[in-house]
């Protein structure tokens, strides 16, 4: 099972609550089926249990049963046969039937209680979420465009930010924040899934810390290396040269500890002189002894 259906399956679990919510979780729910009209009022989903739950709301609202029908290996519809049964519907959340377009009617959402659990019912019915293990993002796919303004200033009024993209015929609003997935499913009452949310991105982000780090440390260490390399190809071209005998005995004396250990750090290298010489002692004359050999041809 996905994690978006995962999430579903949570929040159909949920305790019904107060009866303003029921009516506004129930109002989001049937708002963003594929019809709410008075010519067709239906539902189609791969969400058995989704479809089930649509099926029961339409059914307590009407007075024969919804048509329930397994329409493909991995879809369900839900439609409202009975033309009466629809106007009823459309009735319960303060509808006529002869409107144009599909709006959103504010007053099916009272309170502020009842926020998330209209947002519940949109996504039960139009809304999916990637797991975050592989990506953040979390969208409502919404079958008509005047629908889709009323859903973003609603989103908006409630503090959420949605981006907004059209797509095969239907307006999608989507969150990429992590902050904002998180927050909108917490709203939604799905406790359990924020918990598991938050899980993953602090692991994914200690993960990530420990890439960089690692990336990090292995350049630095192959700059180290390069430049080592580097290093004793100059010192033993300047080994082989005239010019090293005209160095003084301690500059001599560092390019070939240098030679016979490319292991040792500079403090090592100073430590095993005799007298022993500081870290930038020895650098400075390395540096200047590479200098010299680079004039050689």
């Amino acid at each position: 099972m996905s994690f978006s259906s995962e999430l579903k399956q949570e929040l159909l679990g949920l305790a019904a609550g107060e009866p303003c919510c029921q009516l506004a979780e129930s109002y989001g729910l049937m708002l963003f089926g594929k019809g709410f009209s008075a010519g067709d009022i239906s539902l189609t989903t791969e969400n058995r249990a989704v479809a089930e739950r649509y099926c029961y709301v339409a059914g307590r609202l009407c007075r024969g049963a919804p048509v329930f029908s397994q329409i493909s290996a991995k879809k369900y519809r839900v439609s409202v046969a009975d033309a009466s049964d629809r106007l009823r519907v459309l009735s319960a959340f303060g509808y006529d039937g002869r409107e144009r377009t599909r709006r959103l009617n504010w007053g099916n959402i009272t309170d502020e209680c009842c926020v998330g659990a209209f947002l519940r019912g949109a996504f039960l019915t139009c809304g999916t979420v990637t797991a975050p293990e592989k990506n953040y993002h979390l969208e409502f796919v919404v079958p008509h465009y005047n629908l889709s303004v009323d859903l973003k200033k609603f989103l908006e009024d409630n503090e959420f930010f949605p981006k907004s993209v059209r797509r095969g015929g239907h307006y999608v609003l989507y969150f990429k924040k992590t902050e904002d997935i998180q927050n909108l499913i917490g709203i939604m009452g799905a406790s359990r899934f924020v918990m598991e949310f938050i899980d993953v991105i602090v692991y994914k982000d200690i993960r990530n810390n420990v890439n960089r780090r690692l990336n990090f440390e292995s350049a630095n260490l192959n700059k180290t290396v390069n430049a080592a390399m580097r290093q004793n190809e100059l010192l033993e071209r300047l080994y082989a040269s005239p010019a090293f005998s005209l160095l003084p005995d301690d500059w001599r004396a560092i390019a070939k500890l240098r030679l016979e250990n490319p292991e040792f750090s500079l403090q090592q290298l100073g430590d095993a002189l005799s007298p022993a010489m500081s870290r930038s002692g020895v650098n400075y004359r390395l540096r200047r002894m590479c200098e010299i050999a680079e004039t050689l041809h």
